[in-house]
C-alpha cells in the first residue's frame, strides 16, 4: 500500500484566505484609481438623504467599478458610493459641483460618458451620462470629445 501524501494546508485556510484577498484587492483599487485621494476631501462620514441612481457604471482614474456604482445629488454636490460588499475602501464621496471641472461627453459605441476633473489632484472621473441627466442643472456646461 502507498501512503496518500498528507495536505500541508488545513482545510479552512482557503477560507480565510479568499475574504483576506477579496479585502487587499478593494484597497490596491482604491489607491491605484484614486478613490483613497478623493476620500481625502471630500469623504462623507454621515448625513446622506441623496436622490440616487443604484447600478451605475463609472471609472476614477484607471479603475472601472462596472455597473456597482450609486450615483446622485442635490444642492450639496455629487453623492458617489460603491455598492456593498466592494465598499471596503471606497468610503461614500461627496463632492461639491465647484469642484466638478472641465466636463467632457464621450461616446463610445453607444453609451456616452461624463468625465470631470476632480479636487486639487485633478483625479479624472467618468460616469454614465445617463445617470447624470437629473443632475445637469447642477453640472458645468459639457463639451463634446
Amino acid at each position: 500500500m502507498h501512503a496518500q501524501p498528507a495536505s500541508s494546508l488545513a482545510p479552512w485556510v482557503p477560507l480565510v484566505l479568499l475574504p483576506v484577498m477579496f479585502v487587499l484587492v478593494s484597497f490596491v483599487l482604491s489607491r491605484m484609481g484614486g478613490w483613497s485621494r478623493l476620500a481625502r476631501d471630500y469623504r462623507l462620514d454621515r448625513g446622506g438623504g441623496f436622490p440616487s441612481r443604484y447600478f451605475v457604471s463609472g471609472g476614477v482614474g484607471l479603475v472601472s467599478y462596472r455597473s456597482c456604482l450609486i450615483v446622485g445629488g442635490d444642492a450639496r454636490g455629487l453623492y458617489l458610493a460603491v455598492l456593498l460588499p466592494f465598499r471596503v475602501g471606497h468610503p461614500p464621496l461627496c463632492i461639491p459641483w465647484a469642484d466638478l471641472q472641465d466636463r467632457v461627453r464621450e461616446r463610445w459605441f453607444f453609451l456616452q460618458w461624463d468625465t470631470f476633473r476632480v479636487g486639487p489632484d485633478r483625479v479624472k472621473l467618468r460616469i454614465l451620462s445617463s445617470a447624470m441627466k437629473s443632475l445637469d442643472s447642477h453640472l458645468p456646461a459639457a463639451r463634446q470629445a
